[in-house]
């Protein structure tokens, strides 16, 4: 069967290719599965009063941006102070099947240049976070000293034609 004697099936296939070509440029963070991208701060989680509200997610401006090559940065604003940036590397743990039904992957955190930002209870040099089911990426890291837990969202990338 050749292409040339149906025309119809010339330009669907063309139509195919230029649609997967369209489609594959800059896909890097478009899955959303993928950690890859920029994650902004949506929700603050209080222990104390087990109350969670987006009430001063403005007043505590964070983000994360996850490259392909292992590399993040974290950027934050508290009330009242300037932009402070730290930067590392982070690496990816498959979640043990038995130990929960929410939490699809961990996402280690080295910081290695920058501010002194991180969310923790005692590590100063990392944080775990926790990308949920729900595609949402947690820092529950300093809960157990009774500090806030902070739930993020990843932005989405408008298309660029």
């Amino acid at each position: 069967m050749e292409l040339k004697t149906f025309p119809s099936l010339k330009k669907l296939f063309l139509l195919s290719l230029i649609s997967i070509l369209f489609f594959s440029c800059d896909n890097e963070d478009s899955d959303p599965d993928s950690i890859v991208g920029k994650w902004g701060l949506i929700e603050i989680y209080y222990p104390r009063t087990v109350v969670s509200s987006d009430e001063f997610v403005e007043e505590n401006f964070q983000t994360y941006r996850f490259y392909s090559n292992g590399t993040f940065e974290k950027t934050r604003i508290s009330e009242g102070e300037d932009l402070q940036t730290a930067t590392g590397d982070y690496l990816l743990e498959q979640v043990p099947a038995y130990s929960s039904s929410e939490v699809k992957l961990y996402v280690n955190l080295e910081f290695k240049e920058g501010d002194n930002i991180t969310n923790n209870c005692g590590q100063p040099d990392g944080e775990q976070l926790m990308l949920r089911f729900n595609n949402q990426l947690d820092n529950f890291s300093a809960i157990p000293c009774d500090g806030p837990g902070y739930i993020f969202q990843k932005e989405s990338k408008k298309p660029s034609f």
